[in-house]
């Protein structure tokens, strides 16, 4: 497996606090935040008056340009800067060349994954813009579509821009340790008193109008849930109390929901929108990390030096010796060269780690003589590697003369290599006990191949 991850790296060189139950604001500022700073790779193209299109380097924002948008040829770049907009998850992105005014509007497209979504709903989804003041401001005419998970507007010039939330139960998911408790609360957004008019800008309506008092409150859509799922209470300033079972139920992750009326002058409707949180209840429990990192290439060659990274986790739980994976986390790998990257399939890259669930699971009970602990053997359900496949645009390396820069696509390639091999892991051994238990390692942080993974029991 070694030689195969590293192959893989060399040839694209070459070629909640879960017993938290304080009360927060259920209404935030929609105003005034920090820029953020560089946060992945920057995608640049040129741009003249026939119009064309580019894609940011992680494939999550798209910028279309019509006809006669621009008067004479130009570079335009999208970076992806860290977020500090309210309600929203992931990188913003910033536009350049700052200053520009289009001729035609030009439209922003975000592409958005079901999990994006978590805590909220699609329909409560949208585009805001940060302008030189640190000002965020909602696009209006924003138009969704649920089918292809899309997300557009039209923009007349370049500043920052995020997808966001106009409203979200926080937190999205959490673990909660039998006969423990947890607030939730639906954070809503409101406006600064003061904004910058703007011909595609719109301000939020006064603090305190957007929402009304959530009343339905659900666990496993039984109302107030139960003993065997755990109770939800209605609290104080649109927040609620999940009480755990003392037992961890069978249907683990549960279900907290909370039928939200949502009026927004803004999007002029009102929305009875089914807001979720996902609750992992656990009693005793292990939680399970994985992380692969390769290191390539240098500065003499195509692609420069290159970083590769995937990382995964989930948690075994184990009630009365019977064992269940839960709370899988499946994240998208990345890297890193001085190439610009477009990601060809967003939606659908497993990277090297890839939890399914457990084909079976062998609990072998402890023996006094010879093993101390209860020995957990997980066999996984086999699921195909599918790689983040990218299109690279190259610049020559240093001292190349006569070459220019380069785009080349090896998606077909890269999944003709895992074809049918199965993700990792695919069979694990732990003892259920206290402390931290490296299940495989091979290499050290920041050497040419780094692989771990671990398992801690959760306290």
């Amino acid at each position: 497996m070694k030689k195969l991850l590293l192959y893989f790296l060399l040839f694209i060189s070459a070629n909640s606090s879960a017993q938290n139950i304080s009360v927060t604001d259920s209404i935030i500022k929609f105003g005034i935040t920090e820029k953020g700073k560089q946060n992945g790779e920057k995608s640049e193209i040129k741009i003249d008056k026939n119009g064309g299109s580019i894609q940011s380097s992680d494939g999550k924002v798209e910028l279309i340009f019509p006809v006669g948008a621009v008067t004479k040829k130009m570079k335009v770049s999208i970076q992806p800067v860290i977020n500090f907009a309210p309600n929203s998850t992931g990188n913003a992105y910033l536009m350049e060349p700052a200053g520009i005014v289009f001729e035609q509007s030009v439209q922003i497209i975000f592409h958005y994954r079901q999990d994006d979504t978590e805590g909220s709903a699609a329909g409560l989804m949208g585009i805001a813009m940060q302008d030189n003041k640190g000002f965020w401001s909602p696009l209006k005419n924003v138009l969704l579509d649920t089918v292809s998970k899309t997300i557009k507007a039209e923009i007349q010039h370049f500043s920052s821009y995020v997808n966001y939330m106009w409203s979200k139960l926080k937190p999205v998911s959490a673990k909660v340790k039998v006969n423990g408790s947890l607030r939730l609360n639906i954070v809503t957004l409101a406006p600064l008193d003061e904004f910058e008019e703007n011909e595609l800008l719109e301000p939020l309506t006064k603090p305190g109008k957007e929402v009304e008092v959530a009343q339905v409150w659900k666990v496993n859509n039984i109302a107030k849930g139960n003993s065997t799922i755990g109770f939800i209470s209605a609290s104080q300033n649109n927040s609620a109390i999940y009480q755990a079972p003392s037992l961890v139920p069978e249907q683990n992750p549960v279900a907290v929901t909370v039928e939200h009326s949502f009026y927004s002058a803004f999007l002029k409707n009102k929305n009875i929108t089914k807001l979720v949180s996902n609750i992992l209840i656990y009693g005793d429990a292990w939680e399970v990390n994985m992380i692969s990192e390769m290191k390539g290439g240098s500065i003499e060659s195509w692609g420069g030096l290159v970083t590769y990274s995937d990382v995964g986790s989930f948690t075994v739980s184990l009630e009365k010796n019977k064992c269940a994976i839960i709370g899988i986390k499946n994240h998208m790998e990345t890297l890193t060269s001085n190439c610009s990257k477009i990601i060809l399939n967003p939606n659908t890259c497993t990277g090297l780690f890839h939890v399914a669930g457990a084909k079976s699971i062998k609990v072998t009970p402890a023996n006094p003589h010879a093993l101390p602990y209860p020995l957990v053997e997980i066999f996984f359900i086999p699921h195909p590697i599918e790689l983040t496949q990218f299109k690279f645009t190259c610049p020559p390396p240093p001292g190349v003369i006569g070459s220019s820069t380069v785009t080349f696509d090896l998606s077909q390639r890269v999944m003709q290599m895992f074809y049918k091999t199965p993700a990792i892991p695919q069979y694990l051994k732990f003892e259920a006990r206290d402390g931290v238990q490296v299940l495989a390692e091979a290499g050290s942080p920041g050497s040419e191949l780094y692989y771990k993974i671990w398992i801690e029991k959760i306290k």
